[in-house]
């Protein structure tokens, strides 16, 4: 009777259904507030009456934490999508109808427009990207579950031209009007890549330079 009051309020639903109740609930410690998760059960005595409650807590403050974190840095780069010049297309959950796609999406994935693009085969992913991208693609897609989930991926594109694009993807699942629908996010990456790849074969030259300079006996020299 003496506990916190979201502990009491808890308890008593416990001891009135004679259910578990899991709930989460904050409380003061010496280290600060806590969120807690906490699984309670009714104690019963002898006679079968309801006295009490037994219950375990665990502690998930760093993880809701660690959570809130992802959401913050995931509304960061849908902003960082939606002010830069970057494709934006939204499709069905399915996959099977395109529900909207702009020009510069349509240029990464190299149509000249959307019918071209589904004539192509578009079915959730277009065409173009690499087979080998493609079911992972699909299955990062489908990975999302509720309202508001999303995730980032990495994935490449091959035009007709022959011309190679690495992607930078962000996916959204929305509802609008009581329908469902990925909301993704297209940004070309190439150069940046490109740039990042120069840089690593000259890293890993330096090193076997480095490498083939230690390997020398520079006693018999």
């Amino acid at each position: 009777e003496f506990a916190d009051p979201a502990c009491i309020e808890s308890e008593r639903i416990v001891m009135e259904t004679g259910k578990t109740c899991v709930a989460e609930e904050t409380v003061q410690t010496g280290d600060g507030t806590r969120l807690l998760t906490t699984y309670k059960s009714p104690l019963y005595n002898v006679d079968g009456v309801v006295m009490g409650t037994v219950g375990v807590a665990i502690d998930i403050t760093q993880e809701r934490s660690y959570e809130q974190e992802i959401i913050n840095k995931n509304r960061e780069l849908e902003t960082l999508f939606t002010t830069m010049d970057c494709g934006i297309l939204c499709h069905s959950v399915d996959g099977s109808k395109i529900i909207s796609i702009n020009a510069a999406a349509l240029k990464i994935l190299g149509y000249e427009s959307q019918e071209e693009m589904v004539a192509a085969g578009f079915h959730m992913v277009a065409p173009s990207v690499l087979d080998e991208d493609m079911e992972t693609l699909r299955t990062r897609i489908q990975s999302l579950q509720k309202v508001g989930d999303s995730i980032n991926v990495a994935y490449r594109v091959q035009h007709d031209n022959g011309d190679l694009l690495h992607i930078m993807g962000n996916i959204k699942l929305i509802e609008e009007n009581g329908e469902l629908f990925y909301q993704r996010f297209l940004l070309d990456c190439t150069t940046q890549r490109l740039n990042e790849e120069a840089l690593r074969k000259q890293e890993e030259q330096r090193q076997m330079e480095l490498l083939h300079a230690l390997s020398i006996d520079y006693n018999l020299v």
